[in-house]
This record gives structure tokens, C-alpha cells and sequence, in this order.
């Protein structure tokens, strides 16, 4: 694998799941789909580009076409694995669960997708890098687990259902700050239903001590806003809508129960990547 040539600039990014990769969890022997060329750098925060207003803007996702640019900035592994593999944070075993040097070991990837890939290969081919550069090795096991599971609401459907084939149309949420601190609101556009499930735990991952599954049995793909104020804000006396008071109002709801669950298993990962 090439590297990619010059400096490049970063934003300050959150990771998100928005993969839809999330069936290729195994190791397998069949050669993956590669990045043209890519380069894993330390991500350094620079205080001065996040503005007021917006936290960590645009969510990451891998929804690009051929011939364009990846950039991936501020994840650590977790959020790697997370974005390659179109998992929650709460279905990977791995040994950096509650080690805080993994956690605050940050990277920023810039890759090219070659010229003719198809945008579903994208997934795969940040798996290789992984694999190739941090010597990622996994493996998958199926077990019941408890979950939390999106269904279906009581009240009328509030996603706006779009006519977009998702292997053109650009999909992803951006996050912004609300009216008061612990405020939070995002739009998301283009998700198809598990997609959903997977954006709103990584917008509000504080509220998901447990994976989630979409059974809403939806097919579309849709558009949508939500606004929640965080766990932490509402345990130290704030008021406003969970993000389970936020998903209520789109004509969701998540229930807690127990689902048979393709868990990600982590044999073995390098702290850091090789070099460029």
C-alpha cells in the first residue's frame, strides 16, 4: 500500500458508527479490498478550529464514492474498529475496554478509494488497513445478550423517508451544540434503518450500557433531527429530553431485552500503526 504524499489538515471530528458493514465481523483468508493509498498520522488537537457553536461537526462515516478522499479525525481504536466494522462501542471485546492510554491514543487517517471501488467495499478496505497497519486480528462469536432494541413507537413515524440510492447519495449526521450547555441536537440524512439504531447510540453513547439492534422492520432510507440533553447533565439536576425522550419523538422507541448478537472479539492489536 502506497502512502499518501504532502500534509494535510484535520478537524476536530467525533466517531460515529455509520458503516453499513456491519456482517463482515470475521477474519476471513480472502484478500480485502485496499485504500489507493493511505496515511495513519497522531492526531494533535488544535483548539482554534472548533468553533463556538459546533462540537465536533461532522460525523465520520465511510459512505464515499470512488476516486475521493477518506479522512477520518481523532478516533482511537475503538472507534476504529467501530467505523470499520458498522458495530456499537458495547458489541467489541478487546483489551483496551478501560484502559485509558488506548483511549486517549488518537489517530487521523487520510485514504484514497480507488478509481472503479465500489462504495460498499469502503468498509473493507479500512479492515485491511487496520489489519496492515496495527496488526488487528478478530474474530466473531454469536451470543444472546442483553440489548437495547429500536421498535417501533407509539406515535406517527417522524423519519422523513428520502428517494436515495444510498451508493450515491451522501449519508452521515452532523452534531451541533443546543440553545444551553448539556444541550445537544444533530441532522442525520440518508440512514437506512440500522443505520439509525447505530448513529443515535453514537450520538449519545452515554445512554447505551448495552449494544443495539434495529427490529423496527423498516426498509427505507430516511432523514432526520433530534434533540437531546446528556446523561450527565440530567444526573447533576438539568432538565430536558433524554435521547430516549428524543427517539419517542420521531415514533421510535428503544426497548430492553435479550437478542442473539454478533459480538466482535479482539485477539490481538498493536498501540500503534506502522510507519507511513
Amino acid at each position: 500500500m502506497k502512502l499518501l504524499p504532502g500534509r494535510f489538515t484535520v478537524a476536530f471530528i467525533i466517531a460515529a458508527v455509520l458503516s453499513p458493514a456491519g456482517a463482515a465481523f470475521g477474519q476471513s483468508t480472502q484478500k480485502l479490498p485496499e485504500f489507493e493509498v493511505a496515511s495513519i498520522r497522531p492526531y494533535i488537537t488544535d483548539s482554534e478550529r472548533v468553533g463556538p457553536g459546533v462540537v465536533d461537526a461532522q460525523m465520520p462515516n465511510l459512505s464515499v464514492n470512488e476516486g475521493r478522499i477518506v479522512n477520518i479525525v481523532n478516533l482511537n481504536m475503538q472507534n476504529l474498529v467501530m467505523l470499520a466494522y458498522g458495530v456499537g462501542g458495547s458489541q467489541i471485546v478487546a483489551p483496551w475496554r478501560g484502559d485509558a492510554e488506548w483511549t486517549n491514543i488518537r489517530f487521523s487517517i487520510v485514504a484514497k478509494v480507488p478509481d472503479g471501488a465500489n462504495k460498499k467495499d469502503v468498509p473493507l478496505m479500512l479492515q485491511a488497513l487496520l489489519a496492515e497497519r496495527f496488526h488487528l486480528v478478530l474474530h466473531h462469536e454469536e451470543k444472546t445478550t442483553a440489548v437495547w432494541a429500536l421498535e417501533i413507537g407509539k406515535g406517527p413515524l417522524k423519519l422523513h423517508e428520502v428517494n436515495a440510492d444510498e451508493d450515491i447519495a451522501p449519508s452521515g449526521c452532523v452534531r451541533s451544540y443546543g440553545n444551553q450547555n448539556g444541550w445537544f441536537s444533530a441532522t442525520c440524512k440518508g440512514m437506512k434503518s440500522e443505520r439509525v439504531a447505530l448513529a443515535i447510540q453514537g450520538l449519545g453513547p452515554g445512554y447505551f450500557n448495552k449494544p443495539v439492534v434495529d427490529l423496527t422492520g423498516l426498509t427505507g432510507v430516511y432523514d432526520f433531527s433530534v434533540e437531546w440533553v446528556t446523561r450527565a447533565y440530567l444526573q447533576n439536576g438539568g432538565e430536558g429530553p433524554s435521547m430516549f425522550d428524543a427517539v419517542e419523538k420521531l415514533g421510535l422507541k428503544f426497548v430492553s431485552t435479550n437478542h442473539a448478537m454478533d459480538l466482535i472479539v479482539v485477539d490481538h492489536c498493536e498501540k500503534q500503526p506502522t510507519e507511513n
